[in-house]
């Protein structure tokens, strides 16, 4: 397990854990239910899944380290079991 705060988005972190994920948090995000159904952006199972949740990254076994790039954004290195992973997370910015 290895969590991360964003080099520049203070409000900001990713986690990797147990269950071979990485996941990027964005803790300033609030549910607005009123907003929601305004929008009509209600989605099945939205109450299943926290808003501060961004992104999920799946894929790599016993998930040891992340890292966030310190010039691009939303672009992250893990390292794992079974080798190391870069990429981009795209639409958090």
């Amino acid at each position: 397990t290895s969590v991360e705060w964003h080099p520049k988005e203070s409000s900001m972190l990713a986690a990797s854990s147990d269950d071979h994920s990485v996941s990027i948090w964005d803790l300033a995000v609030e549910r607005d239910p009123d907003e929601e159904l305004r929008l009509g952006t209600v989605y099945a199972g939205s109450d299943e899944v926290p808003p501060q949740l961004m992104f999920i990254h799946m894929g790599q076994t016993f998930v040891k380290e992340i890292h966030w790039h310190p010039d691009i954004p939303s672009m992250l290195v893990s390292t794992a079991q079974d080798g190391f992973n870069v990429f981009c997370a795209s639409d958090i910015f």
